[in-house]
């Protein structure tokens, strides 16, 4: 019996849980509704899958990597602030969830895991400096420069908090996101996307004003970071050339950026970028362990 991965990815609107076996099979996957206001809901769907693990005996958790919709501490392991999440925000710590599961646990940013999983298995292959960027209820981004995510004292590259207007601050993630797009049309970002694929006008103006925003935090992490590759993740990103030709007329505008038009491509990880990336990392915490320079996230034991 081997070691196996427990990666979950605690998103504003859904939390996946996923166990993946020693050759990256999926053993066990379940995907809820993200319980907004019951935190302990983390724990107990975690629970659910470390018994599956003993109940099918595909071995032991050698840990479990958490991504969550926020901005994460990676020295403390804590949340500082969940916007889609609130309540969330003091109730969740890779220390506590170790206590409590008696696993390992790596807490991250959930769009740093989905740069992990989509550098690692996903379009970002074969480069070595990648952006990812998701847009979905929220809008975040993750960074991989040489190989390796790039972190700060904070998770790295929260795009969708930059500025857009500075006479009103408006934000990226406030004009570009899925649940901006539900704000401005009174509708699912999901209906409003099938009536602009339909060619409805207010849809198709509604929509194309959301890409815009999305377009110009595209740009401007191509232009701080200078990578390869750009790829875009995320509910949103499922809407193909709606969302991706403004983001590609965008980066064609500029001048000198490290990446062209064609360099920017959809995710091939889908919904489930976030878990691939957690299945990464719990193969290098298994392969190096938790004390080896190529394993880069603080790991939090019982």
């Amino acid at each position: 019996m081997s070691d196996v991965v427990l990666a979950v990815d605690v998103g504003g609107s859904r939390l996946r849980v996923a166990v993946y076996g020693v050759d990256g099979e999926e053993l066990y996957k379940v995907v809820v509704a993200t319980p907004r206001e019951r935190p302990e809901a983390l724990v107990e769907v975690m629970g659910e899958a470390v018994r599956a693990v003993g109940d099918a005996a595909w071995g032991s958790v050698a840990c479990a990597v958490v991504g969550m919709a926020g901005f994460v501490i990676y020295r403390t392991g804590t949340m500082v602030r969940m916007p889609h999440l609130p309540v969330w925000e003091s109730e969740v710590s890779a220390a506590q969830l170790a206590k409590t599961l008696g696993i390992p646990v790596v807490l991250a940013n959930d769009a740093d895991l989905a740069a992990v999983g989509e550098h690692r298995y996903g379009a970002g292959r074969g480069v070595d400096d990648m952006v990812y960027m998701t847009v979905s209820t929220g809008i975040g981004a993750g960074v991989v420069v040489g190989g390796e995510l790039l972190r700060g004292r904070r998770s790295m590259a929260e795009v969708g908090h930059t500025i857009l207007y500075p006479g009103t601050a408006e934000t990226v993630e406030e004009r570009g996101s899925g649940t901006a797009l539900a704000q401005v049309s009174g509708s699912a970002a999901e209906q409003v996307a099938e009536r602009a694929w339909a060619g409805e006008p207010l849809a198709v103006e509604q929509f194309r004003q959301a890409a815009e925003a999305v377009a110009v935090g595209v740009y401007n992490l191509a232009y701080c970071f200078m990578p390869e590759r750009v790829v875009i993740g995320g509910g949103l990103s499922q809407t193909g050339g709606l969302l991706l030709d403004p983001v590609r007329e965008r980066i064609a505008q500029g001048v000198g950026c490290s990446v062209g038009p064609g360099d920017v491509v959809l995710a091939e990880g889908g919904d489930d970028a976030g878990l691939l990336g957690g299945r990464a990392l719990g193969e290098d915490f298994i392969q190096f362990g938790a004390d080896d320079s190529r394993f880069s996230l603080p790991v939090f034991r019982p």
